[in-house]
């Protein structure tokens, strides 16, 4: 198969590489996705919090991720069955969509752009130079010499790998999780709710749309193994202990399957070298408790398409722009792991936990407001 050149190469089809995608068309350029499934990947969070809705708005797309989504502005969080303490969202809260309908709605912006989608292909070989990404060598037998490299593949990103990059990944050990979806009951419609336990469990209700909802529940990894070993009664006594307000939704877990998630941090030492750089989860992975992930994502994007468009193909120029505009995201970014550490340590400690919490990381994002929400007593 003959080699084919492109503007920009981005590995993976995910929330970022879509949306990086889009943006990179409308400016003309020759782009290809390459993704290793079949189709676009349909694990990813549910949640768009207000810094990532502001992306799309800038973009024209946030009437059509919203149309069909969830619009909620209250999360009410819960320790040992007792509320202490609620987070309010302003200017028309966040945006509930599951994960696979949002990317799906970008990757239809794309094909009006032109870019090119090749699903089915993994990466067999990477041809580097002097830290300069030269050929893409696909599953299929394609050769792709791009002049951009974007890695969006995950946290076991290829292109990063090939590019020797040091990477610090530290799994949640004391915390696993595993999520179910149930029928919707009343009281997940009305409110979205965060229970913790002071025997280190949590459990996390919401809509994902006008009849179905989400259940997460984590664990330490000792009950795990007895809890899902025993069956779904044993959870529900568990769960019975610190869940009040939600007691409708218990009947609906009898039947629901759990799949297990692995959940971990991931810090890079660097998000670019030479023609490439790093994307979404391939660059950094916070807790899940932040929910923010998606909405960072999506400004990495918004940052990368202006310098890829604004270095014209220019090589030397595009390293200089991404270390002076991309490479400061690593702040941010650390910014929220260190976040998300603390959630997940304080969590079953209700003083320690309400410390830890800030409501401006989960509102405003990296645009902090230095508002704490008050604390509600137990009722």
């Amino acid at each position: 198969m003959a080699t084919t050149s492109c503007d920009v190469a981005i590995v993976g089809a995910g929330l970022g590489g879509c949306f990086l995608a889009l943006l990179l068309g409308r400016r003309g350029l020759n782009v290809v996705v390459i993704e290793q499934g079949p189709s676009i990947p349909s694990a990813g969070a549910d949640f768009l919090k207000p810094p990532g809705l502001r992306v799309l708005a800038r973009h024209g797309l946030a009437g059509l991720v919203e149309r069909h989504g969830l619009k909620r502005d209250l999360i009410r969080y819960y320790h040992d069955g007792d509320p202490i303490q609620e987070c309010r969202f302003p200017d028309g809260g966040f945006l509930i969509r599951p994960y696979h309908e949002l990317v799906e709605l970008i990757y239809a912006s794309c094909a009006m752009e032109g870019v090119e989608f090749c699903f089915d292909a993994g990466i067999t070989d990477i041809a580097i130079d002097d830290g300069h990404v030269e050929e893409l060598t696909l599953s299929n037998g394609r050769r792709l010499r791009p002049g951009v490299v974007i890695g969006a593949d995950g946290t076991k990103s290829a292109i990063r790998q090939a590019l020797d990059i040091e990477q610090r990944t530290m799994p949640y050990e004391r915390l696993l999780m595993r999520v179910a979806t149930v029928p919707l009951s009343a009281s997940v419609a009305q409110l979205n709710r965060l229970y913790f336990s002071s025997g280190g469990w949590l459990a996390y209700l919401y809509p994902i749309s006008r009849d179905q909802a989400r259940v997460f529940v984590g664990l330490p990894p000792e009950d795990d193994k007895e809890i899902f070993q025993e069956g779904i009664p044993a959870l529900l006594d568990e769960l019975k202990k610190f869940v009040t307000d939600s007691s409708d939704v218990f009947n609906a877990l009898q039947p629901a399957t759990w799949q297990r998630i692995k959940v971990s941090s991931l810090r890079v030492e660097a998000y670019h070298k030479g023609n490439a750089a790093l994307l979404g989860s391939a660059a950094f992975a916070c807790h899940p408790m932040t929910g923010m992930g998606m909405s960072y994502t999506l400004h990495d994007a918004e940052i990368l398409a202006e310098a890829i468009s604004a270095a014209g193909g220019d090589d030397d120029r595009l390293d200089r722009l991404l270390y002076a505009r991309y490479e400061p995201r690593r702040h941010a970014h650390r910014q929220l792991i260190d976040y998300g550490d603390a959630l997940a340590a304080t969590f079953p400690d209700r003083d320690a936990y309400l410390a830890a919490f800030r409501a401006d990381l989960h509102i405003f994002g990296e645009a902090a407001a230095p508002a704490q929400p008050p604390a509600l007593q137990p009722t």
